[in-house]
This record gives C-alpha cells, structure tokens and sequence, in this order.
C-alpha cells in the first residue's frame, strides 16, 4: 500500500508541470474542494501493578476529504500506530483506516437523506457509538475492546435518516451526526475480517443498525438502537459461525451524555472464540457511559463500566472502569484517568495522562 500511494505521488509530482491550463483549472478547483482534518493521541502512562511508565503515541489520524461533484466525494484516512509486536516493534506503522467513494445520488424526495459507501467503509455500530462517545482516544469502545468487531472493513455500505433531519438549534444541542427526526440506519455487506486482516474464508459478513429517536420534540437527545451481525468469523475453517445482537440507548443533551447497551451472540469477527468443543463460544455482555459536563467551564467528568463473559474452553471473563476529567480547548482536549480492569485471574490498574489534538 506504502508503494502504491508513493508512485501515484510521483507520478502526480512530475506530471503537474505538462498540465493543460484547462487541467491546471480542474485540478485547482479539485484542491479547493479538498478538506484536511487529524487527530493525534498522545500520552503518558503508570501502570500501577509493575510500575512501569512510558509516553507513547496511542493513535494518528490523517484524512483527507474532497467533494468531486454534488453527487460523488472520496474519503481518504491514515492510521498511524505503534508497532508493539515481531521485529519492528517500536516502529511507527502506518495502516488505512478508510478508503472510500461516497455516494449521495437523490437530491430530493423520500431517499434525500441517504448515501453508500464502496470500498474501506464504517461498519454501522461502533462508528455510530462513536459519534456519541467521544472518548475513543481513552481507549476503544466496548465491542471493539472485547475484540466482537471492529470499526472499518473493505465492503459496501448503506445508510440515511428517518424523518428528515433536525433543526439546526436542535442539533447543536443533541450532536450534528446521524441527525434524523425520528432515527437512522445502515447495513453493510463486508469480508468480516477489518481494515488490518486479509480475507481469510469465502463468506461475507452482514452488519446492521436501526436506531430510533422516539420523542424527537420532548426529548430528542433519546435514540434507541439495535444492531445485528451475521456471518463466518474470519477463520480459514470457514466453520466459526459469528451473530451479534446489541440493544443500545442514548441519551446526548448539553449537560450530560448517557450510553448503555446489552450484547449477546457467538463466536466473533476473528474467528477466535470458540469452547472446548470448537465450537463458536456463546458470549454476551454490558457496558455503560456517562459525561457530565460542568457549566460555563471547559472541564467534564467522566467514566465507563464494562462487563463481558464468553463460555470459552478457558472461562474468559473481563471487566473493567474508568473515570476522569477533562479540559476541552479549541477543538481538541486534555484528560487524566484511572482505569482498572480483571481479565480471567489478572488485575491490571493505571493512571493515564492523554492529549487529544484536533484539527
């Protein structure tokens, strides 16, 4: 992919001189509708059970956004990590995270507010999630740290809104993402296996999401939400059957933001969970969120419980909270946390001290 990307580069570089002023015009106006944005994760970190310490870069994103016409726009993310396994360990690896045509074809009547995504798309819960919590620079969501599925993988994405969208007032109190009336949805065809696994099965994996917003003039920062899975995990047995059901509620306003959800299925998106008989372990667990805003200051407080159990031939159980402050600046914000966590027989706990850059 790095090859790839730096001979377009080049051949973009040596090419732009023998531009045709009408090419020069079109690529100028290209560049104008082209938008960049980033996101850094930096922090510190003690680790109470071995007092260990390290500074470490969490995650980077680059993005890259550009409108073609009023019908078609691009999407172009860069992951950037760090390498922590085999012998490039302490490397700064950088991944896709998304790579995607956007298509928004009806510019009127009852499909306005819908759109598809073709290439490395969302998959419809944990990106909806993550629209309302917005701590993933603490750590990642509850589905995806269980390791049930992931954020992005290469397939076909569909979505819109229900009812029409919001007020803008109404927006600005209750988030400007997914902004139906009275909800939204997606579903999504993809490989199963997410943006940093190869295809490893011939099975395609079906994801989907309804969210509805019940009370849009009472209380419109209410959504209810279900989301379903079904496929293969991404195991080369092909054998390792993988279903999700998730029922979340949401709840955004001004002052405070609430998430709670419930999950249960079998297996996951790896292919990794199965029990003693190898078959796909029966799991299920629950997590909840919350931020309380402190008003007319750019501080917030708060915290997450988690709780998740698989019948796997080794009794995997993880729980695990955290909670903490923050100070909001601009469009970024800085936190300090603690968060402890049991996995099986093991307890882990840490303070950690996290810049979040936004640009």
């Amino acid at each position: 992919m790095k090859i790839i990307i730096r001979t377009i580069f080049l051949i973009l570089l040596f090419n732009i001189s023998s531009f045709s002023q009408k090419d020069s015009s079109l690529l100028k106006k290209t560049i104008q509708k082209t938008k960049f944005s980033g996101n850094w994760y930096l922090s510190y970190k003690y680790n109470l059970s071995d007092n260990e310490n390290m500074f470490e870069l969490k995650r980077g994103y680059l993005t890259l956004k550009s409108n073609l016409n009023k019908y078609i726009s691009i999407r172009y993310t860069q992951d950037i990590t760090l390498d922590k396994e085999g012998s490039d360990a302490g490397n700064i690896e950088i991944r896709m995270k998304y790579l995607y045509m956007k298509l928004k074809p009806f510019k009127k009547g009852l499909l306005i507010n819908t759109f598809a995504e073709f290439g490395l798309v969302h998959r419809p819960f944990v990106d909806f999630e993550q629209k309302i919590n917005s701590y993933r620079s603490q750590g990642k969501m509850f589905i995806e740290k269980v390791g049930i599925v992931n954020t992005s993988d290469f397939g076909i994405m569909y979505g819109g809104l229900l009812g029409g969208k919001l007020s803008k007032s109404s927006q600005n109190k209750v988030g400007k993402h997914h902004p139906g009336r009275y909800g939204s949805y997606t579903i999504g065809v993809y490989n199963g296996g997410g943006y940093h696994a190869v295809e490893r099965n011939n099975n395609k994996t079906i994801e989907g999401r309804l969210t509805i917003r019940p009370l849009p003039n009472k209380l419109t920062g209410l959504q209810v939400s279900y989301g379903e899975i079904y496929g293969k995990g991404n195991n080369i047995s092909n054998k390792d059957n993988f279903t999700m059901s998730l029922f979340a509620i949401t709840y955004e306003n001004p002052y405070y933001i609430l998430t709670s959800q419930y999950y249960f299925g079998k297996g996951d998106y790896k292919g990794e969970y199965f029990d003693a008989r190898m078959v796909s372990a029966k799991n299920e667990g629950y997590s909840i969120f919350g931020e309380l805003k402190i008003p007319k200051t750019p501080f917030a407080l708060f915290g997450r419980y988690d709780n998740f159990s698989s019948n796997q031939s080794n009794n995997y159980f993880k729980s695990g909270y955290f909670g903490g402050i923050t100070y909001r600046f601009l469009k970024s914000k800085v936190f300090v946390f603690y968060e402890n966590d049991y996995f099986s027989d093991k307890k882990t706990g840490f303070f950690e001290l996290v810049l979040e850059v936004s640009f």
